[in-house]
């Protein structure tokens, strides 16, 4: 299952800046597909702890996806519209618990 693995992974607690959600992960993705098998494996694992999605946007086609469970919120990005993107400055008044590089 390595080939499923993200990099440059991001998990901020944005709790102080937002009422919707209280976690607020960013990860990139090397391609198209490795975002579509990320993107399935974290919905899976997420439901068999009790979570279910509320909301999902975006696909691997386009280079992003968000998927949306309750208190947390996590953006899968290939590399160039992360960089386009740059959630991370938008939400820099945030407290980063931890960085995968």
């Amino acid at each position: 299952m390595s080939d499923q693995l993200l990099s440059n992974v991001v998990i901020l607690d944005v709790s102080k800046q937002s009422d919707f959600f209280s976690y607020f992960i960013i990860a990139s993705g090397m391609t198209t597909q490795h975002l579509q098998s990320s993107t399935t494996e974290i919905s899976k694992f997420l439901k068999t702890n009790s979570l279910k999605i509320n909301h999902r946007e975006g696909n691997s086609n386009s280079g992003w996806v968000l998927l949306d469970f309750p208190g947390l919120v996590i953006h899968l990005f290939l590399d160039d519209q992360r960089e386009k993107y740059d959630l991370e400055s938008l939400w820099s008044k945030s407290s980063e618990i931890l960085r995968i590089l």
